[in-house]
């Protein structure tokens, strides 16, 4: 790989991440390892590989919602650019939604997704470990009717 298509490849699994809301769970689950973890506040445990389908699946029922990357990549190699097997980036993402059990208030959530991402045997990265590190906050506003 030469190092824009590193660049780009980071970008794409990073993006194919975001996808959560847009994209159906069979095809967001392509973008990890089969030993993924993602290491949630929610899920201090960590949701491995097997349990990122009904991760989506529960999340994609949660709508109006919106996750998004907010701001730039933040990417450390190890080991040689072009041929490292191991990526590390810092991504800051916004997360909102109206939480329809909570009086429609406005829910935020913003912060950083850690990602780890690995080079395969066949010169692929997939996302190995996402850690979220989030803020919240609840603004209780009641949204008009029909908007």
């Amino acid at each position: 790989m030469n190092v824009e298509t590193i660049d780009e490849s980071i970008e794409k699994s990073i993006e194919h991440l975001f996808s959560l809301w847009t994209i159906p769970c069979s095809e967001w689950l392509m973008v990890f390892t089969n030993d993924a973890v993602w290491y949630h506040p929610k899920f201090p445990d960590g949701l491995k590989y097997n349990q990122l389908l009904d991760f989506c699946q529960m999340n994609q029922q949660t709508k109006p919602a919106l996750f998004r990357q907010d701001g730039q990549i933040k990417l450390t190699i190890s080991g040689n650019r072009t041929s490292s097997p191991l990526y590390h980036a810092m991504v800051p993402y916004l997360y909102g939604q109206i939480q329809n059990e909570n009086n429609n208030s406005l829910f935020i959530n913003s912060g950083f997704e850690y990602i780890q991402l690995i080079n395969n045997s066949k010169n692929q990265l997939h996302i190995n470990m996402v850690v979220e590190f989030f803020n919240r906050a609840s603004l209780p506003f009641v949204w008009p009717p029909n908007n």
